[in-house]
C-alpha cells in the first residue's frame, strides 16, 4: 500500500513508525512540512520517503493520511486530490463534511483518531464511519473502535484527554515509594506491573462491574482508607468533572 503523510507531527510520526515496525510492507510518501521529524522518519526506516511537496506526497499515494494543524487547514484547497485517493482525517479539529468541501470527491473519506502508543503496535483506534476497510488497514496497528455518530467520536475523544493526568498519578505513585528509599527502577516496574494488572482484571471480569471490583477489599484495610479519602477530598469526582470540562469546551468550539 502506498501511504501519503499530510503533517508530519507526533500522531503522524508515531502512526508510520507502528506500521513500519510491524513490517506491514506499505510505502509512505512524507510531507516535507515538520521537516526534521519526516527525516528522521525517513533515516529510520526505508519504507518512508520525504516529498518535495504536498502535491508529491498525494501523487505518489493511494491512501492519503491527513495529519495537519487548524491553522494549515485552509492549505488543503491548493492540493489536487484524485477521485480514488482513500483520504483518512487524524486531525480532530476537522469535520468530515468542511474536508470533504476542500479536497472534493475521493474514493473514501473516514476520521481516524489513533494514540500515541500505536507506535508499539497496541491501544485503541476509533474509526468514524464504520469502514471495513479502514478498521483491516489499522487493525495490525491497535484495537480498532468503530464509532456511529459524530458524538461518540466526542465522547471517545475526551477520554483519551486523561491520558497526561493518568500518567501522573503513576509518577506519584513511583516518587512516594522513592522518597520512601525504595529503588526508583524497582518502583517503576512494580508500579506498572500493578496498574496493568489492574486494567487486565477489569477487562476480564463478567460484565466489567467495576464498583463491585472497588468493593472487593478488606473491612478496614488500607483501600478502604485510601478510597474514603479520595471520596471525601473530591479527588475522585475531579476526573469526572475534568471530563465535563474537556466535553463542555469541545461543543463550546462547534466541532
Amino acid at each position: 500500500m502506498k501511504i501519503g503523510i499530510i503533517g508530519t507531527g507526533k500522531i503522524a510520526s508515531a502512526v508510520v513508525t507502528g506500521f513500519c515496525e510491524s513490517k506491514s510492507g506499505h510505502e509512505f510518501f512524507l510531507s516535507p512540512r515538520g521537516a526534521a521529524t519526516a527525516a528522521s522518519l525517513a533515516a529510520r526506516f526505508s519504507e518512508a520517503k520525504v516529498c518535495s511537496n504536498n502535491q508529491e506526497v498525494l501523487n505518489n499515494s493511494e491512501w492519503v493520511f491527513i495529519s495537519v494543524q487548524k491553522s494549515a487547514f485552509g492549505a488543503l484547497r491548493e492540493l489536487k486530490f484524485r477521485s480514488d485517493h482513500k483520504v483518512l482525517n487524524m486531525a480532530a479539529e476537522m469535520r468530515l463534511p468542511d474536508l470533504k468541501e476542500m479536497i472534493g470527491k475521493t474514493a473514501l473519506l473516514a476520521h481516524v483518531i489513533p494514540l500515541p502508543m500505536i507506535t508499539l503496535g497496541f491501544g485503541p483506534i476509533l474509526v468514524y464511519p464504520e469502514i471495513l476497510e479502514v478498521g483491516e488497514l489499522f487493525a495490525p496497528v491497535g484495537d480498532v473502535f468503530y464509532t456511529h455518530s459524530r458524538s461518540e467520536v466526542h465522547i471517545l475523544q475526551i477520554i483519551t484527554g486523561i491520558m497526561s493526568p493518568y500518567y501522573m498519578l503513576l509518577d506519584e505513585v513511583i516518587n512516594f515509594a522513592a522518597d520512601h528509599g525504595m529503588d526508583h527502577d524497582f518502583s517503576v516496574k512494580f508500579a506498572h506491573s500493578l496498574f496493568s494488572s489492574l486494567s487486565r482484571r477489569a477487562a476480564e471480569m463478567p460484565n466489567c462491574d467495576l464498583v463491585e471490583l472497588a468493593n472487593d477489599m478488606t473491612p478496614g484495610g488500607y483501600n478502604q482508607q485510601a478510597m474514603e479519602e479520595l471520596l471525601t477530598t473530591g479527588a475522585i469526582k475531579a476526573w469526572r468533572d475534568t471530563l465535563d470540562s474537556l466535553l463542555e469546551r469541545l461543543k463550546a468550539s462547534g466541532k
